[in-house]
């Protein structure tokens, strides 16, 4: 039973743990090999690291990834890249000692540096004595992409958290930088990748900012519920030599809401507590032990909302509503239809509410969800 565990990861996805994506995956891949740039838009936690991660892996091509979460000035931004640049050099090129003439014929504004440590060769690349960041990214960039070409080799670049940038670099001079080197790529794809939807796609979709229009897009939605069905049934198969009933099944769905976080630690916690083919009433004890896992943390999230965003939250968790503006919801909540239109659109710029397909507005995560439907009226 405890292999059977590790097919529900609650960080990244690997072999056997990866869900479906085939599409997505096969629509990165082809992206990746005709050296085209990627933005992955998807709510936090809905595996877009996995995604990457699995594209680049079927590559075959060298890579690297930079999180850009703790990055607090341009300069550690900039000290990110060029290390990554670093990185990528002895990953792809090949020895850095060997090659340290070439790597200085296209620098201007970086110093390379070797450092030697059991008869290895690392280099890093630091700033001279100006403090031009963007052009130091630029150049680090195209360096990379120059050695490529000369090598007749391709690579990866995966930048994580990347809406970071927007916040740290007040006029765009980062982003400006990047778009500068990433149009002259054709050997470097760059993958883009955040956990703030808004900010991300303002980055790229914002005709006044550098990134516009630069990458293909690929949006990550819920994984069909066929496909989570082959997958939780094979190792369902695996544990206990049967399949779930179709009931527990759904279940797990209607509960997870198809989130794949969710449906991978409810599926944990089921595994963990059964010996034997779960129940509907084991399989909502375990999400009942899931909610309680994470009820702390929920409200602290929520306390950090405004009040008309939780009470609009708390609304529509307990309520199906088709006009949220209308002036019977704004009775029910004691607000103006303007304030609910901003507490709507304060929300949907969080990842906290989304709209179907029949564009009513659902709550995005599933614990928040059943937080929101168990706290007290």
């Amino acid at each position: 039973m405890s292999d059977s565990r590790h097919a529900f990861p609650l960080g990244k996805a690997y072999g056997s743990a990866f869900c479906n994506r085939e599409k997505e995956t096969d629509q990165l891949l082809g992206h990746i090999k005709s050296g085209k740039h990627v933005l992955l838009i998807a709510p936090r936690r809905y595996g877009k690291s996995s995604l990457a991660e699995r594209a680049i892996e079927k590559s075959t091509y060298p890579a690297v990834k930079v999180n850009f979460h703790l990055s607090t000035n341009e300069a550690e931004v900039a000290q990110l890249i060029m290390d990554s640049v670093s990185k990528l050099i002895g990953i792809a090129i090949g020895p850095v000692d060997k090659i340290i003439n070439s790597i200085k014929r296209y620098l201007v504004n970086c110093e390379p540096s070797l450092t030697f440590g059991d008869d290895i060769a690392t280099l890093k690349l630091l700033p001279k004595k100006q403090e031009n960041y963007a052009v130091m990214i630029v150049e680090a960039l195209l360096l990379i992409e120059k050695l490529l070409k000369e090598k007749k080799q391709k690579a990866v670049i995966f930048f994580d958290e990347f809406q970071e940038i927007s916040l740290i670099s007040k006029h765009n001079h980062i982003e400006g930088a990047i778009r500068t080197a990433a149009q002259e790529m054709q050997n470097l794809s760059i993958l883009f990748s955040g956990s703030i939807r808004s900010l991300l796609l303002s980055m790229f979709e914002d005709e006044n900012r550098p990134l516009y229009k630069l990458c293909r897009k690929i949006k990550l939605e819920r994984i069909d519920a066929l496909a989570y069905e082959k997958h939780i049934q094979k190792i369902a198969k695996a544990t206990w030599k049967n399949s779930l009933d179709i009931a527990v099944f759904e279940k797990i769905m209607q509960l997870s809401n198809r989130h794949p976080y969710y449906v991978n630690y409810l599926c944990d916690t089921i595994w963990e507590n059964n010996a034997q083919l779960p129940t509907l009433t084991e399989v909502e004890a375990a999400w009942h032990e899931v909610v309680m896992e994470e009820w702390g943390d929920a409200i602290k999230e929520l306390g950090d909302l405004s009040m008309g965003q939780r009470r609009l939250l708390k609304y529509l968790a307990n309520n199906q509503v088709r006009n949220i503006q209308s002036q019977a919801v704004a009775k029910k909540l004691s607000m103006a239809t303007s304030s609910i239109a901003t507490a709507t659109h304060a929300l949907l710029e969080k990842d906290y509410l989304e709209t179907d397909e029949n564009r009513q507005y659902q709550i995005v995560n599933p614990l928040l969800l059943a937080v929101l439907r168990g706290m007290e009226n």
